[in-house]
């Protein structure tokens, strides 16, 4: 009887041992959009982030660039889609605000608010692990250095271009509303 005791006590503690050991993802965050700015919209969604006159940006193993951005239809919002897509491909959690683009496959560009200490002049870091294989790492560039060459789907570059135009005069007008309520 004390052996089948002394083998179980063993046996459990292993399988304590290994499960205790054992890494869980973090578990992903909330959606965090901005309340002014909860719209309606299905389907793919992308942030555009903008510190500095620097988009935020992936360098994939064929040198060029893309947005962390997901091509699959999802029941979520395309709010919630861009958020979390940015979550997983970056680790970075923004708060997405309003549309401010559209690309021809259908995905909506948001503008998206990163604090967490970044201002844009960071140097490259490495994508989480749940990123797209094919991400190198993630930086911050000056989008009108590039051409539609240096962009991996060429014929969505003016797109997210204009989106990053938009997205900097949308955080003029709110630094400016800010500054008029001080």
């Amino acid at each position: 009887m004390l052996n089948y005791g002394l083998k179980f006590l063993v046996i459990f503690t292993a399988i304590l041992f290994l499960f205790a050991c054992s890494q869980e993802p973090w578990p992903e965050p909330s959606c965090r959009v901005k309340t002014n700015y909860i719209s309606n919209h299905q389907g793919a969604g992308a942030c555009i982030v903008r510190l500095n006159n620097r988009l935020l940006a992936m360098k994939l193993d064929n040198s060029l660039y893309d947005l962390p951005s997901s091509h699959s239809i999802s029941p979520i919002s395309a709010q919630c889609s861009a958020h979390n897509t940015l979550w997983l491909q970056t680790g970075l959690n923004v708060e997405v605000e309003d549309v401010v683009g559209l690309q021809a496959d259908g995905t909506w560009l948001f503008g998206c608010h990163l604090e967490a200490g970044f201002d844009g002049s960071e140097s490259a870091f490495m994508p989480s692990d749940t990123s797209r294989p094919e991400v190198e790492h993630i930086e911050f560039v000056d989008p009108f250095t590039l051409d539609m060459y240096d962009w991996d789907k060429p014929d969505q570059f003016i797109v997210v271009r204009d989106a990053f135009v938009a997205q900097g005069q949308h955080q003029s007008k709110l630094q400016k509303q800010k500054m008029q309520t001080n």
